[in-house]
This record gives C-alpha cells, sequence and structure tokens, in this order.
C-alpha cells in the first residue's frame, strides 16, 4: 500500500505540475497517467496491468501505455545492476538458485528451469528459452495463499537445475523459495527457511505482507 500511495502522490504532483504551467507541461500528463495505473495495481487491480503473458512477454499497448513508468523503472534497475556489489546469482543448493533478473548472457548453462516472479518486465530470451515458467507478482506484493500454493506444487515437480527470481532477487524470490523448502521438507519453519537463504543471499528481506502471506502457508501446508 505505501508503493501504491507513493506512485499515486507521484502522479498527483505531475497533473499538478501540468495544470500550473501548461503548454508543453501538459505532457507530464502520460507519465501521471502511467504511475497511477501502476498505483492501481497496488490498490487492488494487481499485476494484471502489467499484462505479462505466460511466455514472458509484456504486450505492446501496455509498454506503450506504462512507458514513463517503465523508463524509470528499468532506469533504476540497471543503476541497481551496475552499483550494487552484490553477486547477481547464488546456488542455495545442487539443483537451487536464486538470483536477481539477469541477462540472457548471465543464464548459467545447467540451469533448466526458469521461474520468473516480475510482472513489470519481459524476460530476457536466453531466460525464456529454458522451461520458463511465468507467477507475475507485483513488486513488494505477494500472492494469495492459494496462488502460492498452486505455483509452489507446479515447481516441486521439476526436475533439474531451478531458478528463481524476481528484479532484485530479494522480496518476491524470498516468499517463493521459502514456500518452495517448506513445502519440499527442506525447512522446519518459515524462520529456518529465511534463515538460510539469507545465510547465502543476505540482502533478502520480506515486506510484511509478503512475511504475512509466507506465515499463512506455513501454517496451511
Amino acid at each position: 500500500m505505501k508503493i501504491g500511495f507513493l506512485l499515486l502522490i507521484i502522479a498527483f504532483l505531475l497533473v499538478l505540475a501540468a495544470g500550473i504551467h501548461q503548454g508543453w507541461w501538459w505532457l507530464l500528463l502520460w507519465p501521471a497517467f502511467s504511475f497511477a495505473m501502476v498505483s492501481a495495481g497496488y490498490f487492488g487491480l494487481g499485476p494484471r496491468i502489467f499484462n505479462k503473458s505466460e511466455e514472458g512477454l509484456v504486450p505492446l499497448f501496455n509498454q506503450c501505455l506504462l512507458l514513463p513508468y517503465l523508463l524509470y523503472l528499468n532506469g533504476i534497475w540497471n543503476l541497481s545492476r551496475l552499483l550494487r556489489a552484490e553477486p547477481p546469482l547464488h546456488q542455495l543448493t545442487e539443483n537451487l538458485y536464486i538470483s536477481r533478473r539477469l541477462l540472457s548472457c548471465e543464464l548459467p548453462a545447467e540451469i533448466v528451469h526458469v521461474i520468473d516472479l516480475t510482472c513489470e518486465m519481459s524476460e530476457p530470451l536466453g531466460l525464456r528459452s529454458r522451461g520458463y515458467h511465468c507467477f507475475p507478482v507485483l513488486d513488494r506484493a505477494a500472492p494469495s495463499v492459494d496462488s502460492l500454493y498452486s505455483w509452489i506444487e507446479q515447481t516441486a515437480v521439476l526436475e533439474g537445475p531451478l531458478l528463481i527470481h524476481c528484479a532484485e532477487g530479494h522480496g518476491r524470490t524470498g516468499l517463493f523459495t521459502a514456500a518452495l523448502l517448506l513445502y519440499t521438507g527442506q525447512a522446519a519453519s518459515r524462520e529456518e527457511a529465511l534463515r538460510f537463504i539469507q545465510s547465502q543471499r543476505p540482502l533478502v528481506r520480506l515486506s510484511r505482507e509478503q512475511k504475512q502471506i509466507l506465515e499463512d502457508f506455513s501454517n496451511g501446508h
């Protein structure tokens, strides 16, 4: 909800600036609309505002509609990728890897399956060329317990090295990986699962909503 409010405030300020200055400033209504639309995702519309396909692509129409927000988002992501000292990928077990969103050239050759938890970015071709599975979730948000359980069931039967990623490899990735470890019996509690994940990728942190969903998943499991 905090992200939703923040994006809504940005949209309001852009509209305000356009109304005050007018002229060419009316062009700010486009980024204002794009930020407002993403805000609506956090207030109930969910990841479908990006309409990412099962093949891992955000349609051109949605890209054009949300282009100002996507340019901002990709700028932040690329800056973080270049400046952050954290390795892009960590291996947790023999067949389980977690990472930020990788470039095609960064994907290890041994990876057989890719679990993509982003909804806001099209997946690079190299990652879509493996056994690709798209489970879209908004940044710092969480799916319903039922959706998470269904996704985990589908993932647990996959054979071979598996990569789980979101944009930064922290929140959504941490939630999904902890749930998978619980489901497969590789962790006895959510605390143990998160400690194990953070022992390899220390910056993994769950939002309040993600913690609650993991708790509900753990209690239901």
